[in-house]
This record gives structure tokens, sequence and C-alpha cells, in this order.
């Protein structure tokens, strides 16, 4: 349920803009063997070489200015979120507390390059969290944030990060709009867009399931970072604090709390246009119900649990939060008066209220005309943390950055 949109620069600039090494643009991403457990890292998005990091990171940061936060991290149609009638409800509301998710959750922003033809760039929008590590530097997110298919835009091969910053706490609050047509200019945010900093991401992974089918068809959808702030050698963890992690839990039905900066209307099952007339789509939303993201805003969403059908260790919920919350926390057992809880999982996929909606493959694409039925649903699925997470949790709690 990823947001995407691609760059319109050429493969040269961007390379130089962007301080992507040699390596990672023209490194195949690793095959995982079917009984491998361990987590594939991906290429290096900045250099472990000490000589060249600190400028890397730097350079990697710095591409992410207002005006790019703006044209790849809001909403595309341009108006501002509003609730449904009777105001925000439990499928989604803005988190007014403060406690320690307004600081572990943020925004994360990236660039993919394609796989099969590496002058597609593709920026897009996430969330994400920090979590307790003995770094103090990790992050957790959806695999599809880092990688995923990119059958589901129309185009071949994967697309793979190559760019990517965390900004924790994020607030879009004084972010403008982005109406020109060089986004280069910009200023970097500040202290009110981004209070805790802007972090770059250093290293990132994703499960061997992931990484073998990147399609929402084999779950494994969960990835791992580690940033770091240029110039400033303190830990995330230590500045923003972190939420506990847990592996293995399967029960159904349990109440969770799911955080993010959904974005995109135009997969927003809730959105109005969506069901008024105004789109091709019609959901049969009903008005009292119909509501309006913008990126702007930590929202979040309060329910209980089913299982899902397709995919294992997941949980089902009703919500209405849209993509550019993919990646967000689950919590469970979550205070709202301290913001804390324990995660485990995050947002992977929309599915329907019996937890039965089918992924995609070819077959169901030619049957259906192309749009999975889990681009739109009234549900959210997220991908709960087995053997696997906690295998990629063991390698990046403890890896440098």
């Amino acid at each position: 349920m990823d947001l995407r949109r691609t760059l319109r620069h050429r493969l040269t600039t961007l390379v130089g803009v962007l301080g992507i090494t040699a390596a990672a643009l023209f490194a195949a991403p690793a095959t995982a063997r079917a009984d491998d457990t361990a987590p594939v890292e991906l290429p290096r998005l900045v250099t472990g070489d000490p000589a060249n990091h600190a400028g890397m990171l730097q350079t990697e940061v710095n591409w992410w200015n207002l005006a790019r936060i703006a044209e790849y991290g809001l909403n595309a149609d341009g108006a501002d979120a509003f609730p449904p009638p009777g105001g925000w409800d439990d499928l989604s509301r803005p988190w007014a507390g403060q406690g320690t998710v307004s600081r572990t959750t943020g925004k994360l922003l990236m660039v993919y390059r394609n796989s099969f033809d590496p002058s597609q760039y593709v920026p897009s929008a996430c969330s994400a969290n920090v979590i307790t590590a003995a770094n103090r530097s990790t992050i957790v997110t959806a695999g599809h944030c880092f990688k995923v298919t990119a059958n589901l835009r129309g185009a071949l091969g994967d697309d793979v990060v190559v760019n990517a910053v965390f900004i924790p706490g994020f607030n879009g609050a004084n972010v403008p709009r982005f109406t020109g047509t060089d986004d280069s200019t910009a200023p970097p945010p500040g202290t009110d867009v981004a209070p805790y900093g802007v972090w770059g991401v250093t290293r990132a992974w994703i499960t061997p399931t992931w990484d073998g089918d990147s399609t929402f068809r084999s779950g494994g959808d969960v990835a791992m970072a580690t940033v770091e702030r240029p110039g400033d050698p303190t830990p995330i963890q230590q500045i923003t604090g972190g939420q506990n992690i847990a592996f293995g839990v399967a029960a159904n039905p349990l109440t969770l709390h799911q955080f993010g900066y959904p974005t995109d209307n135009n997969r927003n099952w809730y959105w109005s246009k969506n069901s008024d007339g105004s789109t091709a789509a019609d959901f049969g939303v009903a008005p009292s119900l119909r509501r309006g993201f913008d990126g702007r805003t930590l929202m979040y969403a309060r329910g209980d649990t089913i299982a899902d059908s397709t995919v294992g260790l997941a949980h089902d919920m009703a919500s209405a939060m849209s993509p550019g919350s993919s990646g967000g926390p689950w919590l469970m057992n979550f205070d709202p008066a301290t913001g804390t809880g324990t995660q485990i999982a995050v947002t992977s996929r929309f599915t329907d209220p019996t937890g039965t909606s089918p992924w995609w493959d070819a077959a169901w694409a030619i049957v259906h005309g192309g749009t999975p039925n889990w681009a739109y649903g009234p549900y959210l699925m997220s991908n709960g943390f087995g053997d696997l997470t906690q295998a990629m949790y063991n390698v990046a709690r403890n890896a440098t950055v």
C-alpha cells in the first residue's frame, strides 16, 4: 500500500545528487534460499568507508528539502485532511497525546531505483518506528517500503531503495505545498517539521521471504534499518526513546493501536470521492464514515483484530488508514497516558472484513483487470513479527551504522 510517484530527473543527475554509489546502483538483489532464515541486507545506502561516510550521509539527508517532502510526502490531490461529519473515530483519528509514540513514530521518505531499468527512480512515503535495540539506532517498517515488485505500477523488475530518511515525530502542519517545477532549491525542514531531526537510513534488511517474493503473496513484509543524523553521533533511541518489541504473538482477537501517516486518498477506501461518484471507484461507504488525509499528521486506529486467512502470523483490523501509513507500528498493551506499548507488527496491506482478500497474481489480474483486490479495502492487515523478523532484529540491533 505504498505511495509512489516517478521522479523526472536524468539518471546522471540523480546519481550525483542522491550520492548513490556504483555498487548500490548496479548490484543485483540477493536471492534467498528456501531454507535460509537469515535476513537479506540490501546494498548499503550510505557507505561504511569512514573517509566517505559522513559526506554521503549528509548528501542523502540534504536531498529531502521542504519542496520534496511536500511533493512526495503529502497527498497528491492537494486537499487538506477532513474528518467524517460526526468527527474522527476509531477507524482513524489524529494522535492528540504526547508520550513516547509521538517521538518514536515518524515519516519514512525514500527513493527506489528499478532493477530492470536503472533510469527509473520512484519516490515514496511510508511510516516507521524506533524500537529498543542494543545499538540504539534501529527502526522497523514494512518490507515493501524498501523493496517491492514494480509490477504493481505496471513496470518490470523490482523497485529497491537507494535513498531514505526518517523523520521521527514528523509534523507537516507548516510544510508548504509544492506548486513549482524546480524542487531542488527549497530550504531544509526546520524543527517545526522535524523536531528530533532528519535521520539518514544507512543500512536496511528485509526478510528472505520478502526478498524472494515482494508481491504480498507470501507475507514476510517486514524490514529494519539503522539510522544516523549527520554531524551528531547521538543515537536516535537516546533522543526519542524506543518501543519494546515482541515476536510470535499469533493470538486473535487482540485490541491493538495502529499508528502512521496516512497520505494517499486515491486508494483510501473511506475517501469521499471514492463513494460519491467523483471517481471510477464506488465503494458504497456511508457519508457518515467518509474522510480524507493529507500526510501531515500522525494518526492512529484502534480496534479488535481478526486472523488473516492468507498470511500466517497476521492481524486484520477495521481501519481507514490509507497508503503512507505502511510500515507504521501496531502496538499491543498500549498506554495512552505514556504513549508506550509493545510492537508486534507493521502495517502491510488492505484486506476485507473476513480476512480472505486474495493476493495479486497474474491469473487474478487477467480476470479482474489488473487491480489487486487488496489494493483497496475497509480493513488493514498487519504483518506480525515471527522467527524471520526475530532473526533480522538480532542482526540489526547489533549492527554498526
